[in-house]
């Protein structure tokens, strides 16, 4: 069923429906590749929010985290700070042949750390996607145990004290992230019908017009995260942020304060998001680009059932600051404004979406934290 179909029944009245036959079956998200005019002051950002540099090269600069993959986030330099694409591996070397032959591509070598085969797709909005296989996994670095926490009916420590250190949280993996797009309906499609991502969560409308969805990895009944991507409308392609999972709250806690001691830009947290269930705390980097840490996540198997939930501030955390106005980018940039002129005449009914995003997510979530 098209997501053009009228809906006047609320959440979960136009379905959001998984893919019977994708063409692969992603298996991990890799990295995320954006460009940045220095590398040295991406480095230090990176280092203090966590990360550990994997290789340096002239112009590249790879980062990776405590988990096998050599690496999770790339940085080539450019004039620009733009985000340039992500990576996903799929389980066989025939995927990647499939992609290839479907999307007139090719299987080449990737130039990466690890190694491996890469196939280079664009998604609808441009947006670079490149397929992997086969790449060699790294030692994964020694990680403290998670903290132990007392409850009253739950006593585990006795004689002994918290003492976590005051140093970067220990960031375990690339865990998620978030895609713009002005047309979602398109994107969302192309993500779940070619890589056969699950919707796990799908936000929408006061009609019931699905406009966003937290999407996992089909892995069958070995549960995964409860979103890997979450594909959302917005004013123009983009991403909004980056998540990388640490051991615990504590490691969001003592993150936030190196953060806050290195006098980098916040963003929103400590709270605990409502979809996902992750304890959540943001951070810019130089360039104004949102970073998450995040800890105790859900995870679902192939069989859940996706939920429908009206798109509003609320519905985004369970506890902690109101969402700041400033986090969510909806400034009306020459760009901008010509995209939405544009579909303001071409597209009157995705017009009227992105005027009902804009409603549902402006307005006060809890009066007694205004």
């Amino acid at each position: 069923m098209s997501l053009q179909t009228a809906a006047t029944h609320g959440p979960g009245s136009v379905e959001l429906p998984r893919s019977p036959s994708p063409l692969v079956k992603a298996h991990e998200l890799l990295f995320a590749h954006f460009e940045r005019p220095d590398l040295k002051k991406a480095e230090a950002y990176l280092c203090d929010f966590g990360l550990v540099r994997a290789e340096r090269r002239v112009n590249e600069l790879f980062m990776r985290g405590a988990g096998p993959r050599p690496y999770i986030y790339r940085v080539t330099r450019g004039p620009r700070a733009r985000f340039l694409g992500l990576g996903l591996s799929v389980p066989e070397a025939e995927d990647l042949e499939t992609l290839a032959r479907a999307f007139g591509s090719r299987v080449e070598r990737a130039d990466g750390p690890g190694d491996g085969c890469v196939v280079r797709l664009r998604d609808p909005q441009g947006v670079a996607v490149d397929v992997l296989h086969g790449m060699t996994p790294s030692l994964p670095l020694p990680v403290r145990p998670p903290i132990q926490h007392n409850a009253p009916s739950h006593i585990i420590r006795v004689n002994d004290t918290q003492r976590p250190k005051f140093e970067p949280p220990q960031v375990t993996k690339l865990g998620h992230l978030v895609l713009e797009t002005p047309d979602f309906d398109q994107s969302a499609r192309w993500y779940i019908d070619t890589f056969g991502f699950i919707p796990s969560d799908v936000m929408c409308l006061p009609d019931g017009t699905p406009i966003g969805s937290f999407m996992r990895l089909d892995r069958g009944a070995e549960p995964t995260d409860h979103h890997t991507l979450f594909v959302s409308m917005g004013l123009e392609s983009k991403v909004d942020h980056v998540a990388f999972e640490v051991i615990d709250l504590d490691a969001v806690e003592m993150g936030q304060q190196v953060m806050m001691a290195s006098r980098y830009r916040h963003a929103w947290g400590v709270g605990r998001h409502l979809l996902g269930s992750q304890i959540f705390d943001y951070w810019r980097d130089p360039w104004g680009q949102k970073h998450e840490h995040y800890a105790d996540g859900d995870l679902f198997d192939a069989d859940q059932p996706p939920g429908y939930h009206r798109m509003d501030r609320e519905g985004l955390y369970q506890w902690g600051p109101d969402l700041p106005d400033d986090f969510i980018d909806a400034r009306l940039t020459p760009r901008r404004l010509w995209s939405l002129l544009k579909i303001a005449v071409n597209d009157r009914a995705r017009f009227k979406r992105m005027l009902a995003l804009k409603d549902s997510v402006s307005r006060p979530s809890r009066r007694w934290q205004r």
